[in-house]
């Protein structure tokens, strides 16, 4: 082996070549080798034109020169870096970098977005909850000026406009997202507490958007003085169908009763009913939380008295175990006496503010219960004993459990549920606490079974119709599932159960197609101006059959009390003027096809007496019905005392009569229930419009991490010192990011 590898090189190169000039040779071979690879390699010729690397560690060879072509030293640094010599142990063969040398040159194009930095630094600090006032601590500060020194650290006024400009941003994107969305929205009010003792209500959509997706954001976030009082909900609510135009586009409302009590909500049904249609007699103002009320019956479960004594023991010895490495190196040991297919479920601490925990204690602790009874024999200082008998109790409540924490978690799937979806998860948890409470020999826990079932009847009986109407709503069970459900349910009394949803459902029907037939003569008379003096009094006609004569008081139907909205003058002199003097007497024939025929065979009689013919006469009203247009310069009538009355549509079939009487889609779980309402709502345009509101309807007012919460959320103090915009613009732009709402 040759000890000078530079000779070797050189003489190498000189055969193949003619004679180099002398000051080739003389800087070849003065250049000396730098790569720390011949550390551990050296160079051996094995011909006169190809050198060979071999390794001082394992003798093993590589290429390294052929002719005037080298290999490099790339393979030989592998070689031993990657421990592929099994003599020499990995090396790292990174140059250490000297303190004192010049720092590394900065690259081109890679400058510094001010702007940009302090945007992303606000998004980080509202999707973590940060405190804003970290923008002034020097420990934050310092990190970013030795992460980037060009960086010019924000200040908190400039990242406070940041984020509140995010907000506004995002809510007006979303303003124009709810302004597109094919029906209502579905409100939920949350009210949290706080240290201050004022209330904040978390205002909450949840509605079909354009694309036909269920979607949920938060839209507004309001401080509640007294939540305790009367009208605590009232502000609130007000705002929000302010801020984001939904006066009269509210489908239904869900309140948490944890801080509010129930005049509040009686209060609230009546400022809506103001504002808003309200169909199904009120009950789609729900008063109750279904995760609360979920909540309240697993807190009943734990809250026995009989129970409480075995719990804290099962409590005590989990500490014990978990806290104590001897004791838990012995439990692990017993644990492996007693093998399982299923592997245990580790022992765990509950968090008495979730009362799922809980229940996962309980459940872990019986699936041990062999190993903690030997335990009291194999480990002196563990005193805790429980009986079978008490082991046997525990049992039994958690099948208890296991019902309301099945049903908690369906609340807390990725995708939203539909209330058709809802109504068999609880339909489910009904039937399930009815086998527990007759089926279990326990005395204790039959008797909270059965208190616990009598408590969910009643959240039950207030809410099951707008779900059985929701599952009207899905085209593969229409009425079908509803009769078959109460067939097993209620027995003999199934009937007047069925009968309560189909006469529900056909009242909703109505109450939507003349909700549309408003809309509709609303929206072509907003487009026709109307002529009118401001000191015209109009002379109110006495009834043609009743010969009463008075003007529209509180008794009169709402859909009769409108005024003209283009007149401002009139609409302030003259509210009560009815529809008899001002509505538009213009209907769309391919969308209320029928419903022409009635109203002019209605007004071509009142047009025969003698009465309404002389009013027709000195008004000079010419009506056109149709898709004729008015007389120029005359001016707009109405049909007298007259209400269309879907009822005389005997004769014709409806939308809902052609619904129920088509063929149900075919039983899949990949059924899209809102994709398939989209693709038919040119058939079923009022039946569309009634499943994107039933079928977004939420039950739960709580976001699905807070579902097994024992406790009211509370406002932390840095968050209630905040001004309540910066609050709500926080929140809200959190809600946002973290749902991916725009």
């Amino acid at each position: 082996m040759d000890p000078n590898p530079p000779e070797v090189v050189d003489n190498t190169v000189s055969s193949d070549s003619q004679q180099p000039p002398p000051t080739t040779t003389t800087r070849r071979r003065s250049r000396k080798r730098k790569s720390m690879v011949w550390d551990h390699f050296t160079t051996e010729a094995t011909s006169s034109e190809t050198t060979k690397a071999l390794c001082k560690h394992c003798n093993k060879s590589y290429a390294f020169l052929n002719g005037a072509k080298a290999s490099g030293t790339s393979h030989l640094k592998r070689h031993i870096e990657l421990g592929i010599c099994a003599k020499c142990p990995n090396t790292d063969l990174t140059p250490q970098v000297n303190d004192e040398s010049p720092p590394p040159k900065k690259r081109q194009g890679s400058s510094l977005d001010q702007d940009r930095c302090n945007r992303e630094m606000a998004k980080m600090i509202i999707m973590h909850d940060y405190p804003l006032h970290m923008v002034e601590d020097s420990g934050f500060a310092g990190f970013l000026k030795a992460l980037r020194p060009q960086y010019s650290m924000a200040s908190f006024d400039t990242i406070h406009g940041d984020c509140v400009s995010m907000f506004l941003s995002r809510k007006e994107r979303l303003l124009e997202l709810v302004g597109e969305i094919p029906g209502g929205v579905n409100l939920t009010v949350d009210v949290w507490s706080s240290k201050q003792s004022v209330g904040y209500a978390f205002v909450t959509g949840h509605f079909v958007d354009k694309d036909w997706n269920l979607s949920r954001c938060l839209l507004n976030v309001a401080v509640v003085a007294c939540p305790d009082s009367d009208s605590a909900l009232n502000q609130p609510v007000a705002a929000c169908l302010s801020d984001w135009k939904l006066e009269g586009k509210v489908s239904s409302l869900a309140v948490s009763q944890a801080l509010v009590n129930k005049t509040c909500v009686e209060s609230l049904r009546g400022f809506l009913s103001f504002r808003n249609q309200h169909v199904l007699n009120g009950q789609l103002l729900m008063g109750r939380c279904y995760a609360r009320v979920l909540s309240s019956m697993a807190q009943d479960a734990l809250a026995v008295e009989q129970l409480q004594v075995t719990i804290k023991k099962v409590r005590d010895s989990i500490k014990f175990v978990k806290t104590n490495d001897d004791c838990g190196d012995k439990f692990d040991e017993l644990k492996r006496l007693f093998p399982t297919e299923v592997p245990y479920k580790d022992l765990l601490f509950d968090n008495q503010t979730r009362w799922d925990t809980s229940y996962n204690m309980l459940v872990a602790a019986c699936e041990h219960r062999q190993v903690f009874s030997c335990l009291e024999t194999c480990y002196p200082q563990y005193k805790i004993s429980i009986s079978p008998e008490e082991w046997r109790k525990v049992e039994s409540l958690c099948s208890c459990l296991k019902v309301f924490f099945e049903a908690g978690k369906a609340l807390t799937r990725p995708n939203h549920v539909t209330a058709n979806e809802l109504f068999d998860e609880m339909n489910k948890l009904q039937l399930e606490l009815s086998h527990v409470a007759m089926g279990e020999e326990d005395v204790d826990i039959r008797n909270i079974a059965n208190s616990l079932r009598e408590k969910f009847d009643l959240y039950w009986r207030g809410c099951f119709l707008v779900l059985a109407v929701a599952v009207v709503m899905d085209p593969r069970f229409k009425m079908r599932h509803i009769k078959d459900t109460f067939t097993n349910a209620y027995g003999e009394d199934a009937e007047d159960w069925i009968k309560s949803v189909s006469d529900a459902i056909h009242d909703l029907f109505i109450n939507y197609s003349q909700h549309n037939l408003d809309d509709y003569v609303d929206h072509e008379y907003s487009e026709i101006e109307v002529p009118q003096e401001p000191d015209f009094q109009p002379d109110i006609p006495q009834d043609a059959n009743t010969g009463s004569g008075q003007s529209v008081d509180e008794t009169s139907p709402p859909h009769v009390e409108q005024t003209i909205e283009s007149c401002p003058v009139a609409e302030e002199e003259h509210a009560s003027i009815t529809v008899e003097q001002t509505t538009v007497c213009k209907v769309e024939k391919q969308n209320v096809e029928g419903v022409c025929e009635v109203v002019s065979e209605e007004h071509q009689r009142l047009g025969d007496e003698s009465q309404a013919h002389t009013l027709i006469e000195e008004e000079e009203h010419t009506l056109f019905m149709g898709d004729e247009l008015l007389e120029e310069g005359a001016t707009l009538v109405t049909i007298e005392d007259f209400e269309i009355d879907m009822s005389d549509m005997t004769d014709m079939k409806t939308e809902m009569d052609q619904y129920l009487d088509d063929t149900m889609v075919l039983m899949s779980d990949s059924v899209d229930v809102l994709g398939w309402w989209k693709l038919n709502s040119i058939n079923y345009p009022t039946l569309s419009k009634i499943a994107v509101d039933l079928l977004s309807i939420p039950f739960s007012t709580v976001s699905p991490d807070s579902v097994f919460d024992t406790e009211v959320k509370q406002m932390d103090s840095y968050k209630s010192s905040l001004p309540r915009v910066t609050l709500e613009a926080l929140l809200c732009t959190k809600d946002w990011l973290k749902n991916q709402t725009l």
